[in-house]
């Protein structure tokens, strides 16, 4: 389970503080960006979301 505090700040780190809102729940994240929610229950969903919202690559390695 990954922390949502933890979360927050790479989201921001990495989309130039987008404003997401991120929470721990139930064992995944519970993220709010543009006013739409989305709730990951693996790391890598939330990072694949994170990198689109910010308009970078997706790595595939």
């Amino acid at each position: 389970m990954m922390d949502g505090i933890r979360a927050k700040k790479i989201a921001d780190r990495f989309s130039g503080n987008l404003n997401f809102i991120v929470h721990s729940y139930s064992g995944g994240l519970l993220v709010r960006y543009h006013q739409h929610t989305h709730y990951f229950v693996r790391e890598s969903g939330f990072w694949s979301y994170v990198y689109r919202a910010a308009g970078l690559p997706i790595g595939h390695g």
